[in-house]
């Protein structure tokens, strides 16, 4: 074996004149060659080595420079008071800097631009803004071949290069903008060429474009989650965005909005609509094994499932779709939304898009199901500055089959969409809605009294909803309770009103456990949490009422049904209102809300859940039930069973055969014993107490705990 190496002491390269002139240097001590020939004295000097910049300066860094890049533009659009109020905040002292003024306090740059330009601006500066300590390449490596991989902070693997934010600020973005939007607008002229195809996904064209319509008419606008151009140009070319799974996932879901016949596997029962579009996607899965390696069509696709699967009460199935999903959102990294791993702007769009749709998704299974989230907060620093806003402004009307005029649609002028800025609103309230699962409705959420630690965060999270509320851009602001009735009703888009009924069902979750004998009720309770939930269950009411009369329930979102139920819970324990349902009063907040549930139910049959355990709890209560409709067929077990629903004038006309639909969805379970004898149900009998909320995990299984709202409160 070779002698072990000796370090050798550091040595210059050359001596201090050669440097300075930059020529070669000998390197003889004590004197180099150079300096002997021209006489010279020869100095050599010992540098220390060079220290490379920490990340940590170089975020000190990057923070000071957008902190001043904020005061000069801010400077820039200021009237001359806000500009000498801003000068003034800048603290200077022996002619260095000291301190700018912080970020919050600068006036929005947009604030001489028009309402809705201003609110966009605004809402696309909040939605971009990134932790201050979140550097998205400290998850990524590269391997020898140059392939980018994703990896977790305790990984001996980092990234080589510090330059991975896939924002390049507001100057970088507009390029962006303008192409996705081009490229939008092109896409779309090109979308009526598909009709001259025989067959789209095995299925006639015609059929499919009508699916496709009803999917961008109804679904699309509320999650976002399918990027419109890129799906609709792949779909033909065969790119990366669309894929067989993902396209039978759009027919399946759009198949319950539809009254043709030849979606439904049965012509004369409208339960089965979509059943050879389900079974497809179950042997996709299991065919090209889609669930043994990630793509964004793939998780796009299980979370449209999940979501119907959630809406017919099929729990467990719709709960592991979507687990599935959020598993590979990590897996191919969307939550870092860096440029490391999207090669245009197409791909970050597409990305930033699919990480919030399945953020939403997310909590509000969690709210569902009562069981925790996936994605956490401090995952949460993808950009909402979504780039491509031709969808913003476009004109919206419900979508009206030409072969089967839809008898319920309520003809309406067409409306603005806003559908950017709507996802980007739901995505900051579905951030809140973190924080008030996470502070009240999970194990581990502050102890019960006498203990005063809720309180806090109640304030806090309240001033956060407050400040959301406030600061919604004019064209979403919608408040019908307060119309005059001078002039004619404002109509607004629909996925708009589901975004106010969220809000306030998140109030309510927020405050209905500190009131009456709520888990977490203190000594010395909030005064106004009571008035606050009684409050917003009126504007839930209002505004479904609003959503009525303009466009029937009977095609709603899911999302509204849980808002209404959140609404029945709190009418239910209202005394005017209770003594209004005993009189039988038609106008009785709670009838009504009861109504809108039957109602929901006929799109999303997992509603009929909920609409029954309100009626458990009205009856539990000595209040008169709005009796439901035994339809023909309706048997579970051989026994006939009543099917909770409206008078004849708003029930639906199908005949409904339960036991069909347990059979085509297996998730649903109608049986007798579930009805009569569930232990989730049977509780109710001790309703009179007012102390069992069944807000958060409304839809789980039987458990222990659901009688406490379904949260394992305390330690």
């Amino acid at each position: 074996m070779s002698p072990k190496r000796q370090s050798s002491p550091i040595t210059t390269r050359a001596c201090q004149f050669c440097r300075v002139r930059k020529i070669r240097c000998d390197n003889l001590k004590p004197t180099c060659g150079s300096c002997q020939r021209h006489d010279r004295p020869c100095v050599y000097v010992v540098d220390p080595p060079r220290q490379r910049p920490s990340r940590a300066l170089i975020n000190a860094a990057h923070r000071q420079r957008r902190a001043a890049e904020s005061v000069l533009v801010a400077l820039k659009m200021a009237d001359p008071s806000a500009r000498a109020a801003l000068l003034d905040a800048i603290q200077v002292k022996d002619g260095a800097l000291l301190q700018l003024p912080p970020t919050a306090t600068l006036p929005s740059a947009s604030a001489s631009s028009s309402a809705s330009s201003s609110a966009s601006a605004s809402a696309s500066a909040s939605a971009s803004a990134h932790d201050e300590e979140y550097d998205p390449t400290t998850f990524l490596s590269r391997d020898e071949c140059g392939t980018v991989g994703i990896f977790g902070p305790s990984s001996a693997l980092h990234a080589r290069s510090p330059a991975g934010l896939a924002d390049g600020g507001p100057a970088a973005a507009e390029p962006d903008r303008y192409q996705l939007i081009a490229e939008a607008a092109l896409q779309r002229q090109r979308e009526p060429d598909l009709r001259r195809l025989a067959s789209i996904g095995g299925i006639p064209a015609e059929l499919a474009l009508h699916l496709l319509d009803l999917h961008w008419n109804r679904q699309h606008h509320t999650f976002l989650v399918t990027y419109r151009p890129a799906f609709m140009r792949d779909l033909v070319t065969g790119g990366p965005y669309c894929s067989d799974f993902l396209l039978s996932a759009v027919f399946a879901c759009s198949s319950k909005f539809s009254e043709r016949l030849e979606v439904r596997e049965d012509p004369r029962r409208p339960e089965s609509a979509g059943k050879q579009f389900f079974d497809r996607c179950d042997r996709l899965l299991a065919e090209q094994a889609l669930l043994t390696h990630s793509s964004i069509p793939t998780i796009a696709g299980l979370l449209m499932l999940g979501s119907t699967f959630n809406a017919r009460g099929q729990v467990s199935k719709g709960w592991l779709y979507t687990g599935f999903a959020l598993r590979m959102v990590y897996d191919l990294g969307l939550h870092l939304d860096c440029r490391e791993v999207a090669a245009s702007p197409e791909d970050i769009e597409v990305r930033r898009r699919v990480f919030w749709a399945a953020f939403i998704c997310d909590k509000l299974q969690s709210l569902y199901f009562g069981r925790p989230f996936t994605i956490q907060l401090r995952d949460a620093h993808v950009s909402r500055d979504f780039r491509d806003t031709f969808e913003e402004n476009e004109l919206w009307a419900p979508y009206v089959d030409p072969q089967k005029p839809d008898r319920y649609a309520r003809p309406q002028a067409p409306t603005r969409i806003h559908s950017v800025t709507v996802f980007q609103q739901l995505c900051a309230l579905s951030k809140i809605m973190t924080r008030i699962i996470d502070r009240f409705y999970m194990a581990g959420a502050p102890a019960p009294q006498p203990q005063p630690q809720p309180r806090p965060h109640l304030d806090r999270i309240d001033r956060r909803l407050a400040a959301w509320y406030r600061k919604l851009p004019a064209d979403l602001q919608f408040e019908p309770w307060a119309d005059d009735g001078r002039g004619p009703p404002r109509i607004v888009a629909p996925n708009a009103i589901i975004l106010l009924t969220t809000y306030h069902a998140l109030t309510i979750l927020l405050h209905r456990p500190f009131v009456g004998s709520g888990p977490l009720r203190v000594e010395g309770p909030p005064a106004d949490s009571w008035e606050r939930c009684l409050t917003a269950a009126r504007n839930i009411t209002s505004l479904a009422l609003a959503y009525r009369a303009a466009y029937s329930l009977r095609r709603a979102n899911y999302m509204l049904s849980y808002a209404v139920y959140v609404a029945c819970t709190i009418h239910a324990r209202n005394p005017a209102i209770r003594e209004s349902t005993r009189r039988h009063e038609a106008s009785s907040p709670l009838t009504v809300c009861l109504r809108c549930l039957d109602e929901l139910a006929i799109p999303n049959c997992g509603v009929s859940a909920p609409a029954q355990i309100i009626r458990r709890l009205m009856e539990a209560n000595g209040m008169s039930v709005p009796t439901g409709m035994s339809l023909p067929g309706a048997t579970a077990g051989g026994v006939s069973l009543t099917v909770p629903g409206c008078d004849p004038a708003t029930q639906d006309p199908f005949q409904v055969d339960i036991n069909l639909d347990f059979q085509t969805f297996p998730g649903l379970d109608f049986s007798p014993g579930r009805l009569e004898h569930d232990s989730q149900l049977s509780g109710f009998q001790d309703f009179n107490h007012q102390d069992l909320d069944l807000l958060f995990g409304f839809m789980n299984e039987p458990d222990a705990s659901i009688f406490n709202g379904g949260v394992p409160y305390g330690p």
